[in-house]
């Protein structure tokens, strides 16, 4: 038993030379309370479309935000551009705007500074991106009422340093920004700064400043001459190793363990060139990448286990 699980170790020890830059990654944050869900289930799928990786946030509490924030900070600073969608109450208190999460109850304004996230932390996650990105927000309504000195936002808060544009909209604008966006999935190419500019022409929206260079949500392939450059992906030979049918769950686990970081990412690169695959490219093997190789293991009408075997993963990466 060992012996074989050392063979399909070794024989997959070259695999991660395959794993997709990441250079040209699209990441995008998109956040909800129970109000805006469907807001923010019809803004992602645009997003989606053109190719961004999402990372979502559904009735996420302070505690949740927080770390899922950190995460996407992290995210942002491995790709091109990024994009955040935030569809809750958003409250300002001497000059500053501030996301008001799922269950952040407020009793005094400056509960403010432990119950909810400041609006601009978004936007410095947003710029960690090689080329930038942006905010896009919905001011969703309130319940309940607000403390003293304390009000839901009306309009984009001024530039500051390190921070990307931030686009704020009423519900009643989202229709129309929606429109705007759906409008440039069509496109070849989306600029996120004429991007902007188009939703700021909608009644009810308001926009905190202009993209200082150009920053591409989509962009044509790179040609040389007529002929598109693609990435090289290394051929590689099969292993002389126990056949799929032979292939214990324990061995299949093994394999997937020796499996390094970027190697992953090219499975889910994978997966998303095939349509199986919709979250984001962080090799990061979680619900959403098993589900999407029982698809693709249904595709191929093979048991729908979750985990790869050694031929599904050649056949993957070819």
């Amino acid at each position: 038993m060992l012996a074989r699980v050392i063979l399909l170790i070794c024989g997959f020890c070259l695999w991660g030379l395959s794993a997709v830059a990441q250079s040209d990654r699209v990441v995008a944050l998109v956040v909800a309370g129970d109000d805006g869900m469907n807001r923010a289930d019809a803004f992602q799928a645009q997003l989606q479309t053109m190719g961004a990786e999402t990372l979502r946030a559904q009735s996420a509490n302070s505690t949740q935000l927080r770390s899922l924030l950190k995460r996407f900070a992290r995210e942002a600073a491995d790709s091109r551009a990024t994009l955040v969608y935030i569809d809750l109450p958003i409250v300002t208190f001497e000059g500053r705007a501030f996301v008001l999460p799922t269950g952040s109850d407020l009793t005094k304004a400056t509960d403010l500074f432990t119950r909810s996230i400041p609006l601009q932390a978004f936007a410095r996650s947003s710029a960690q991106a090689a080329q930038g990105g942006s905010v896009v927000a919905t001011v969703a309504a309130i319940r309940d009422g607000l403390p003293a000195d304390l009000s839901l936002a009306t309009a984009a808060p001024q530039p500051a340093a390190g921070s990307s544009p931030i686009l704020l909209a009423t519900p009643d604008a989202f229709g129309p920004v929606l429109d705007v966006l759906a409008t440039a999935a069509t496109l070849d190419t989306v600029e996120l700064g004429a991007l902007l500019n188009a939703m700021d022409r909608v009644d009810g929206t308001t926009l905190s400043d202009v993209q200082p260079r150009p920053v591409f949500l989509k962009q044509p392939a790179v040609t040389e001459g007529n002929a598109e450059v693609a990435a090289v992906t290394p051929v590689l030979t099969e292993p002389a190793s126990p056949s799929d049918d032979t292939q214990s769950r324990e061995e299949l686990e093994a394999l997937e363990q020796s499996l390094s970081r970027s190697a992953k990412r090219s499975v889910q690169q994978n997966l998303r060139t095939r349509g199986h695959y919709r979250g984001l490219v962080d090799g990061r093997f979680g619900p959403q990448t098993r589900a999407a190789i029982s698809a693709y293991q249904d595709s191929r009408s093979e048991e729908p286990t979750g985990i790869l075997t050694r031929r599904q993963l050649l056949d993957l990466n070819t």
